[in-house]
């Protein structure tokens, strides 16, 4: 298996692969300046949305136990596979990993946050269902896709955490309104339900 240290992959990938990181360094050190929980998230959701796994270290103490930021990483991370993970669990890659103008920066040993906007997406599959991540809230409450191509007809669009959501398709967009509250404050996840 294709094991890729601190980097990630630009495209889906026929094969699994894997990338190993860390939220901070690979080892305990007082001074090291940690990942935010919205970063990992990030990560974790291109790479899967490309095939790939996540191996994710959090550095131990001398004695074995981790320190208050990584614990408040895992925390928020758990919060967050609470609300999303049927988006994440038994997927596979869709037709494109994401659309929108922000990647990731493929450079060995760069792992630099994205600077995502709302118009940035990421996909994964299960069934009948395309599982789309919002990389960033919106402020008009709406989630504008463009992926889906006349074949894909749209039956159920569902907030994860939330429920159903009212949607519109023409045109070639799916466009999807959003609550003015989300169910999470990192990428959201919208479950689209096709037609047969």
């Amino acid at each position: 298996m294709l094991d890729i240290k601190r980097s990630q992959e630009p495209g889906i990938k026929e094969e699994p692969w894997q990338t190993d990181t860390c939220v901070g360094d690979w080892f305990y050190h007082v001074k090291t300046v940690y990942k935010r929980p919205d970063h990992v998230i990030e990560i974790l959701i291109d790479i899967i949305a490309k095939n790939g796994n996540l191996l994710l270290n959090f550095p131990q103490r001398p004695d074995g136990t981790i320190d208050e930021e990584c614990r408040y990483i895992l925390q928020e991370m758990a919060r967050w596979m609470a609300v999303c993970s049927e988006g994440v669990y038994g997927t596979r890659p869709f037709r494109v990993s994401g659309e929108g103008s922000s990647s990731v920066v493929i450079d060995h040993f760069k792992e630099d946050k994205v600077d995502c906007s709302a118009s940035d997406f990421r996909f994964t599959q299960k069934g009948n269902t395309v599982y789309a991540f919002q990389m960033k809230a919106p402020d008009d409450h709406l989630a504008v896709i463009c992926s889906l191509g006349p074949e894909d007809r749209v039956k159920r669009v569902r907030l994860l955490g939330a429920g159903d959501v009212e949607f519109r398709q023409a045109w070639g967009a799916l466009v999807v309104s959003l609550p003015e509250q989300l169910p999470t404050p990192y990428a959201h996840c919208l479950a689209i339900e096709l037609e047969g």
